[in-house]
């Protein structure tokens, strides 16, 4: 998922905004085509959520859950296990980690930033497995190395 309006939603005390396009010549335009490209990629999500007949869904996004906070629908629709068990894969943090993302139980979600960059936010660093048995039953896990 395209979710780049909420690179800066670590702040709640003010609404999320691409920032990242003061960096461009084209301030507006890139404001509109983010802004369009995160309506699109909650749009794709929906409709797939919906129409899919399959038991899970594995959903990507550069942002962990608690990035999200703007979009309250959105996690209650993570959080529906009503007709699919969903894994959420989000990045963004330097970690791997569940315990610092809004909880969609009883669904599961993950933060899979744990592979440095300009530094680490938290100690545990790696990446995840995720296992689907012939049942369909996805298992995750993480796998963590030193971060020295």
């Amino acid at each position: 998922l395209d979710l780049n309006r909420f690179s800066e939603a670590f702040d709640k005390a003010k609404q999320p905004e691409p920032v990242d396009c003061m960096r461009t010549r084209c301030n507006s335009q890139c404001r509109a085509t983010l802004n369009m490209r995160t309506e699109e990629s909650l749009k794709l999500f929906y409709e797939r959520k919906a129409a899919s007949t399959q038991p899970n869904l594995l959903v990507f996004s550069h942002y962990p859950t608690d990035y999200l906070w703007p979009v309250p629908q959105f996690i209650s629709a993570l959080k529906d296990g009503s007709k699919h068990h969903i894994e959420y894969f989000g990045g963004h943090r330097h970690n791997v980690d569940q315990t610092t993302t809004i909880p969609i139980f009883p669904n599961n979600n993950w933060v899979v930033g744990g592979g440095g960059g300009f530094g680490c936010d938290g100690p545990n660093q790696g990446f995840v497995v995720g296992e689907v048995d012939k049942d369909y039953k996805i298992t995750t896990y993480p796998v963590l190395v030193s971060r020295e």
